[in-house]
């Protein structure tokens, strides 16, 4: 358990911390502000972004598997997965696309689609109240009685 909730809050807080300093970057100097800040974090996606959620997962479903009051049939525990794997799926599809927009050099004509910046920004948003409700979930557990 000790494990899951450290994970959870070097997950949800490093999140968070990062999704804040890029939105207060991107007002302050725009793309190449962010692009400033997300290679001195480049540390937190290496240490926060993949091992926080992989233990988070591991040691929840270890939990679960070995607590006899809680089953994966109940309410908050499929709600929680379902918001993880869908928190995955928009980091590794939409995420990793806005990654490489972000990658390759700014283009200088404006009426193409949205700045890679702002969209990368909302999808971070929305993966950070996904982890949210997550943590609301496990700290609420609906369902359960």
């Amino acid at each position: 358990m000790l494990v899951h909730v450290f994970a959870a809050i070097a997950w949800v807080g490093g999140g968070l911390t990062i999704q804040i300093t890029d939105q207060l970057a991107f007002r302050r100097g725009g793309r190449p502000a962010v692009e400033q800040t997300r290679t001195q974090l480049a540390w937190a996606d290496t240490w926060l972004a993949v091992p926080a959620p992989l233990l988070v997962v591991g040691t929840g479903i270890a939990m679960v598997a070995t607590t006899p009051a809680w089953r994966f049939a109940q309410t908050w525990i499929w709600m929680s997965l379902a918001a993880v794997g869908l928190y995955e799926v928009l980091a590794m599809t939409i995420g990793a696309r806005l990654y490489r927009r972000l990658e390759s050099p700014p283009e200088d004509d404006v009426r193409q689609e949205p700045s890679p910046i702002r969209s990368f920004i909302r999808l971070g948003n929305v993966l950070i109240a996904l982890l949210v409700g997550v943590v609301f979930l496990m700290v609420f557990k609906p369902g359960i009685g």
